[in-house]
């Protein structure tokens, strides 16, 4: 599929990143449904709840550093874009990282 302005590479890295960035925005309302049931149940029922949402919660945000850290360190041909461009990939590429370093900032302040 051919993008109007930008080149391929550059379209499907940018793609990538919201990907990305969507993963981890999801990691907000997870926690809070899992804290919210987690606190509504019974005391026996908390121990196999708690277990559960942090599983969930822990398989999600590795997988979201992964995403994160492949966006980060990703390459490709940046020598037809103007100096410019070349500089606001570059920053465009730590954008994953640090949405993930903030929510997992905002969470760990929260709980």
């Amino acid at each position: 599929m051919k993008a109007l302005f930008l080149s391929d590479e550059i379209n499907q890295f940018h793609w990538s990143m919201l990907k990305s960035v969507l993963l981890i925005l999801s990691l907000l309302p997870m926690s809070q449904v899992f804290l919210n049931v987690w606190q509504d149940l019974d005391a026996s029922s908390q121990i196999m709840m708690g277990f559960l949402g942090l599983s969930v919660f822990s398989a999600v945000a590795i997988i979201s550093f992964y995403q994160a850290l492949n966006a980060t360190v990703s390459t490709f041909n940046l020598d037809d874009l103007s100096k410019f461009d070349v500089v606001l990939v570059k920053v465009y590429r730590h954008l994953p990282m640090l949405f993930l370093a903030g929510m997992l900032s905002y969470l760990a302040a929260q709980i």
